[in-house]
């Protein structure tokens, strides 16, 4: 996650993540696990969509920005692959899209950060393996 959003959230901006609950790859959705402790920390919020699985790539900021697309915001994403965001200033799309959210959250489960820390030794070891590759996935 961008260090942009960490200190967002440091500064009193409500920060909340909706991210896939179900993941095609195991290994993928350690590596994304691996860095829920520095979100934590940071007072981002995270939740996992239950209903199938979550491709789409929105944000909306301050009601009036928004963006979506295919785009994932990493470093692959960015240098390799060919992908697409639309970005939108206008409060109406900015409005459907927090409606979308909002939706979804009906769907969704909110990771406890306790129990994120409570995790067991494989899920750890797991993590720990996938920090090498991370970059690349």
């Amino acid at each position: 996650m961008t260090r942009s959003l960490m200190e967002s959230a440091r500064r009193g901006v409500r920060v909340v993540l909706l991210l896939p609950g179900a993941i095609d790859n195991r290994i993928v959705r350690h590596a994304s696990r691996a860095g829920f402790g520095e979100l934590f920390e940071s007072g981002i919020e995270i939740y996992e969509y239950q209903a199938g699985l979550l491709h789409a790539k929105t944000m909306v900021i301050d009601g009036g920005w928004a963006t979506i697309g295919s785009t994932n915001l990493d470093t692959r994403s960015f240098a390799l692959n060919e992908e697409v965001n639309l970005v939108v200033y206008s409060y109406d799309v900015a409005v459907r899209l927090e409606k979308v959210f909002a939706d979804d959250f009906g769907d969704a489960r909110r990771i406890d950060p306790e129990t994120w820390r409570e995790r067991g030794a494989v899920d750890r070891l797991l993590e720990a393996l996938s920090l090498p590759i991370r970059r690349e996935l």
